[in-house]
């Protein structure tokens, strides 16, 4: 049995509608079915008439037949996302923002069934390729004529939006035309306009002044001339810049063709072949329905996620007592946590009007059609609206940003101090406008509070280390931006613009979140409602937190972590860092039900810093200034050679308030396990610079231990890194490394001649390096003062409490402590970082009746406002722990 597409043409003020034949773009019955529509009317209004229209030519040929609509839509339009953004031509005004594709998609039981939208213009042109003028054509160009200038560029069929000898998005409506555009000089108006000059009267259409003309009206023949010569202008320049082969002319003011064409073929030449259109009105439809059969039969990216890590299990999985937990919850109590798509729709058709706001990376159009798949279940239709379309073009949005993406370098920007209200419109945000005679109205995205709308809000989160696994898939985008560009360049948008501006959106709207969501399992959604999201971040403030780790494999990345954590064995070929605990990476776990839901760290800050960091909040506000990570070397490489910049350096070029400051604590290590620490005695600064310089220019390799000192790598020992010195882990060692805050402020210098896990070379820093690398850190000095030397403060029956200094330019500290039985501990109103680094593990009691059981390597965080606390050894050997703290 023969299938079918619907093509569909969307007009000013109708609807025309064919069966297209799959493959060869024959209309089936040369039937073309048409309704008149009201562009004027409420967005509700129109998509009822668009539905109902397409539904009676479903009914008619039996859904079973129908592989899926292509529709031609008037611009702009965001023709992928099936997204509406016509404003300001006085038709489909209401429509502004409405994610046309998800409403049409309703018309099929099979939700799968495909929905296409493409340039009326282009789909004009290729309505022409497979069954008109077109035919055979290898570059083409079609234009039509008529209310506007449209346009479209083909090689062998397929359009083209970018290229050389292709204007933007194909279009030339825009192109500088006798001191205006082409727009204004090749359209219906234009001649209406130009016969008022020429005769003070005002004429119908082109129609009237083409029979004028072939009566022999000067007048109207003068216009046509003029005409004559603006077309030949624009197709003259681009035909020869396209190499294009034909050049079609459509629209209604090609039925006058009998006048022009002659005269335009001379004017141009006769390199291209120039003709009129053949199949009219059922050019847009055939088009239509065939740019979805070249979307059926191209190879689609799929991919959502690229990692070889496992996504995060809806229910906590049981993990041995006493071993190292990947996915620690926090304790919320039964019922907190709603699981599925279902219940998400059930809140939703409570109210009129929703507003969903979300991080960037969310995958909105997955969202968006699997609640309403659920609210049509409910007998609900919703408008979508999404934020998106009151964006500001790219070029505005990259003209904005440029001071802040740090040019070609690969790593480094400077934090924007821009907010998310830059990137849009404001009178397009205004646009954006619930209808009163829908069902629901939602609109969503990222912004999509700035809409005014005075509606619930929903928040959806997305954990960072998901967001990056998307954006290595390649499946989504920045913040504004319409392609994926190379990851590490979308890495370094992300950390300098996108989430400092998300983030600050997020603060201030936290006290408004009625529900937070979930998004990271795509396909069933978990949900808590605003007021426990809060209550479950107040807990933690008076309590503990322990973030959830992340695992990351890398170039010089090791086996340890591997070995010793369960659930991480087959999960990557190396693991080089766990991210313990970053404020801008990790995300927090609440478990209800066993159900485990995740938000950002940073909710946590918003929401309770002064509980969480004490004496050092008005110092730090939200930054959590204390970081917590793995380092994991066992049987892989050494790190590159590096140093960070010092707080001056980093403020000026970069932004950041202060800058990272490191140590590095020896977890474990095998016998030959070194620490690359401090220059050697009479280091030569320009033989030094010279060799790196010659390394990455001619690929040769450095004699790293005649500049840099090399120390065995001792367990528990704690080296002292502060900015400026020059540094490394060597192979086959687990460091805890205890910073400060900032963590891609590494500057390397030298990398040991190999390449990243992509296959290209690693990038290397030798200009940041060279202007804050320390030459004075060398000789004994470095043994003296960058290597610690601890000393007990106090010593009991119960336990012993060492101190483990740190350098004068680390603003935290550390101690240590070991005891047999437990310890109490007075916060002293400030933070505690914590590790247990020998034992088994302990439970942590809190005043408030709380008791959580932390295990080796695990860290975990005890607020200041927890006030007094009680840790309890729970193995059969002595406890040692580490704890970090603000000065």
């Amino acid at each position: 049995m023969s299938r079918y597409y619907i093509g569909i043409d969307v007009g000013g003020s109708h609807i025309s509608s064919s069966l297209i034949k799959c493959g060869n773009g024959d209309v089936k019955g040369n039937t073309v079915y048409k309704e008149n529509i009201n562009p004027e009317a409420s967005a509700s209004q129109i998509i009822n008439s668009w539905d109902s229209f397409i539904a009676g030519v479903v009914d008619k040929h039996g859904e079973e037949n129908i592989s899926g609509i292509g529709i031609a839509m008037p611009g702009p339009f965001d023709y992928e996302k099936g997204i509406s953004k016509i404003a300001g031509v006085g038709k489909y005004e209401a429509l502004f923002g409405l994610n046309v594709k998800q409403c049409i998609k309703r018309v099929f039981k099979n939700a799968a069934t495909p929905v296409s939208f493409i340039n009326d213009a282009a789909a004009y042109a290729l309505g022409e390729y497979y069954g008109g003028a077109l035919r055979g054509s290898k570059r083409s160009i079609f234009v039509s004529l008529g209310t506007g200038f449209g346009s479209a560029f083909l090689i062998d069929g397929i359009p083209q939006t970018c290229g050389e000898g292709v204007p933007e998005n194909g279009f030339l409506y825009n192109w500088p035309l006798d001191n205006g555009i082409a727009d204004d000089k090749l359209s219906t108006r234009w001649f209406i306009q130009e016969w008022l000059k020429e005769t003070g009267t005002r004429a119908e259409g082109v129609k009237e002044l083409a029979e004028k003309a072939r009566e022999g009206n000067q007048a109207a023949l003068d216009i046509f001339d003029r005409f004559t010569a603006n077309l030949a202008q624009v197709l003259g320049y681009w035909s020869e810049r396209f190499n294009a082969d034909t050049v079609v002319i459509g629209g209604n003011i090609s039925k006058a063709s009998d006048i022009f064409l002659d005269r335009l073929i001379a004017q141009i030449g006769s390199e291209v072949c120039i003709k009129t259109n053949e199949l009219w009105e059922n050019a847009p439809v055939v088009g239509a329905a065939m740019h979805l059969y070249q979307i059926d039969n191209q190879t689609t990216h799929s991919e959502k996620r690229k990692t070889t890590q496992p996504l995060i299990p809806e229910k906590a999985p049981h993990t041995t007592p006493g071993k190292y937990n990947i996915y620690p919850g926090f304790p919320l109590g039964n019922g907190k946590i709603k699981a599925g798509n279902e219940e998400l729709a059930k809140w939703i058709i409570q109210h009129k009007t929703v507003v969903i706001e979300g991080y960037v990376g969310v995958l909105w159009e997955n969202l968006m059609a699997s609640i309403d798949q659920e609210l049509v279940k409910m007998g609900k239709k919703a408008l979508w609206f999404h934020v998106d379309a009151a964006l500001h073009p790219p070029v505005i949005i990259e003209g904005m940003l440029e001071p802040f993406l740090g040019g070609d370098d690969p790593v480094f920007g400077k934090i924007t101090d821009r907010q998310l209200s830059d990137w849009y419109d404001n009178e397009k945000l205004k646009s954006i406008k619930p209808d009163p005679n829908a069902d629901i109205n939602i609109v969503v995205g990222c912004g999509a509070s700035l809409c005014g709308w005075q509606a619930p809000l929903i928040y959806v989160d997305l954990p960072k280390n998901e967001l990056q696994f998307r954006m290595r898939a390649e499946c989504i985008t920045n913040l504004g931006v319409e392609e994926p560009m190379d990851s590490k360049q979308m890495y370094k948008r992300f950390y300098f613009i996108d989430w400092r501006v998300l983030n600050d959106h997020k603060r201030k709207l936290l006290p408004q979140i009625d529900l937070i969501v979930d998004e990271q399992r795509i396909d069933h959604y978990l949900f808590m409602s605003g007021d426990e999201l809060r209550e479950g971040l107040d807990a933690m403030g008076r309590n503990y937190f322990r973030p959830r780790p992340w695992f990351e494999p890398g170039v010089w990345g090791g086996t340890w972590m591997k070995q010793h954590f369960e659930g991480l064995k087959d999960v990557a070929d190396n693991l080089a860092w766990s991210f313990e605990l970053m404020v801008l990476e990790n995300g927090l776990l609440f478990e209800s039900d066993e159900r485990l839901l995740e938000v950002s760290f940073d909710f946590l800050m918003y929401n309770n810093h002064r509980e969480v960091l004490g004496d050092a909040a008005a110092r730090f506000q939200y930054d959590f200034p204390i970081r917590f990570d793995f380092l994991d070397t066992f049987d892989g490489g050494n790190l590159s050679v590096q140093c960070h910049p010092d707080n001056a350096y980093i403020k000026e070029h970069f932004g950041m308030p202060f800058t990272q400051d490191e140590t590095y604590y020896i977890m474990d290590r095998k016998e030959d396990a070194m620490v690359y620490l401090g220059f050697r005695e009479g280091v030569d600064k320009e033989e030094f610079y010279n060799d790196l310089v010659r390394s990455q220019r001619e690929a040769v390799e450095i004699d790293i231990p005649h500049y840099v000192q090399v120390f065995p790598a001792e367990k528990h020992k704690l080296y002292l890194i502060p900015n400026g010195t020059i540094h490394a882990s060597g192979k086959n060692n687990l460091v805890l490394e205890i910073s400060s805050a900032p963590y891609i402020f590494t500057f390397k210098m030298y990398d040991w001649m190999r390449l990243d896990m992509d296959g290209k070379p690693r990038p290397i820093n030798i200009r940041h390096g060279m202007n804050n690398v320390r030459f004075d850190r060398q000789g004994d000095m470095v043994s003296e003062e960058l290597i610690c030397h601890p000393y007990i403060l106090e010593k009991t029956d119960s336990y012993t409490l060492e101190h483990l200094p740190t350098h004068r330019e680390h603003f935290y500290d550390v101690h240590r402590y070991s005891f047999e039985d437990e310890i109490c501990i007075e916060t002293q109103d400030k933070c505690h970082v914590w590790m247990l680094v020998e034992g088994c593990s302990v439970t942590l009691k809190t005043e408030d009746g709380m008791e959580r059981d932390f295990n080796y390597a695990e860290t975990f965080v005890v607020p200041a406002a927890a006030k007094r606390y009680t840790l309890v050894n729970k193995g059969n050997k002595p406890a040692v722990m580490v704890k970090s703290f603000v000065k």
